[in-house]
């Protein structure tokens, strides 16, 4: 089973739990068990604000990163990890939190967004070596990717502690982990340059390729990511998504349901940065490699 599919649905207990480390507020480093057949991982843990949604947690801007990131990548080379929405059950919940109250109404748990843990990696001094990018082509390839990603998103939030790289100076693959404020958030430091304009001196011809053949159908899938259910007694679980509950938000919350997704606004702004940036190429703007 791939590891997404066992976060987003399969029960486990928590084993472990630690803190996940300076810059990410309020988020948790845990280690699950699941039972069904032993199988042992760590996750990083965010418990969303009431209602399902705050300024710089959003459960669904994370979800709707990783799925930008599969129009044009491939599982091996995603700077995303794998996140789910989940609910744990209040008495589960009990060793992250022995106070903890539910913090979507009607439920009996409590929701958030879980996150594969990335292991053997270190936050680089720098993300983005403008030298590093010119002489190391399998680099230039992952940076360029995941500056093609935050375009695409409006990733407004370029700290260098939410971004990850392997501690093999061979590895050059680059992660981001905290995707919070995209998809045009309206709270971000903008005293500063961020990654949702293209910085790169080029960007890979085969992501672009990819790029070109996605729909605005496509794109229309974004509207409903992810759906939770509470189950008798009362805890959110995956299901299979419905219909769009309400196009112009992007959490929706009805009695025993929530629903996650990106607006209509969003998903129309990332159609028109796809578009500008395409054009760009087009007229020799910006390379390819």
């Amino acid at each position: 089973m791939r590891l997404i599919d066992r976060l987003r649905s399969e029960e486990f207990a928590i084993a472990s739990v630690d803190a996940a480390g300076g810059g990410v507020m309020g988020a948790k480093k845990l280690g699950l068990v699941f039972p069904k057949d032993g199988f042992a991982t760590d996750v990083k843990w965010k418990a969303a604000p009431p209602g399902g949604e705050g300024w710089n947690n959003s459960p669904r801007r994370e979800i709707g990163a990783y799925a930008v990131q599969e129009l044009f990548l491939d599982p091996d080379d995603f700077p995303v990890p794998a996140v789910v929405a989940r609910g744990i059950p209040l008495a589960d919940y009990a060793v992250v939190d022995k106070d903890a109250t539910p913090n979507i109404e009607g439920t009996r748990c409590v929701f958030g967004a879980m996150a594969a843990w990335l292991a053997d990696v270190a936050q680089p001094e720098n993300a983005f070596d403008p030298k590093r990018f010119s002489e190391d082509r399998r680099y230039a390839f992952h940076f360029a990717n995941l500056n093609l990603l935050a375009y695409l998103i409006a990733h407004r939030d370029a700290r260098s502690n939410n971004y990850l790289m392997p501690k093999d100076p061979a590895n050059p693959r680059v992660f981001s982990i905290d995707n919070g404020i995209a998809f045009g958030g309206v709270f971000y430091n903008f005293l500063t340059w961020h990654f949702d304009e293209i910085r790169t001196a080029g960007l890979p011809r085969a992501s672009i390729d990819r790029l070109r053949r996605v729909s605005l159908e496509t794109l229309s899938g974004l509207g409903v990511l992810a759906e939770l259910r509470a189950d008798s007694a009362g805890v959110l679980r995956a299901v299979t998504p419905g219909e769009n509950l309400a196009p112009e938000v992007g959490t929706r919350i009805a009695p025993g349901r929530i629903q996650l997704g990106l607006t209509v606004a969003e998903i129309d702004a990332i159609a028109d940065r796809l578009q500008e940036l395409l054009a760009r190429i087009d007229a020799g703007e910006l390379g390819v490699f």
